[in-house]
């Protein structure tokens, strides 16, 4: 995704290691919700994400599962799962509820 061999941009930029982003530009950010394996590659980076949400204000909702990365898509994981669908279902529920109408 950051062009190949045909660089189109910097692993640096904000919009690809959103850790490097402004605390302007996370302020904009809609609410986000990470569900992440407890212990998986990302898991840091998720909690690094979220500890930098908080510090400017901007919502953000976070699950660790003791399962590997992606297990919402994978077999084996039923429990996890069904857990995960369904937070993801109440917090969409939740902001369309709060979404402002025309």
């Amino acid at each position: 995704y950051l062009g190949g061999w045909h660089k189109v941009t910097k692993a640096a930029d904000p919009l690809v290691t959103i850790m490097n982003a402004s605390p302007e530009l996370v302020r904009c950010f809609p609410p986000i919700l990470m569900h992440a394996g407890s212990n998986e590659l990302t898991t840091e980076d998720v909690k690094a994400m979220a500890v930098l949400c908080e510090s400017v204000g901007s919502p953000a909702e976070v699950q660790f599962y003791g399962c590997p990365h992606i297990f919402q898509v994978g077999p084996g994981f039923h429990k996890s799962t069904r857990d995960s669908l369904q937070r993801i279902d109440a917090f969409l529920q939740k902001q369309w509820k709060s979404a402002p109408t025309e």
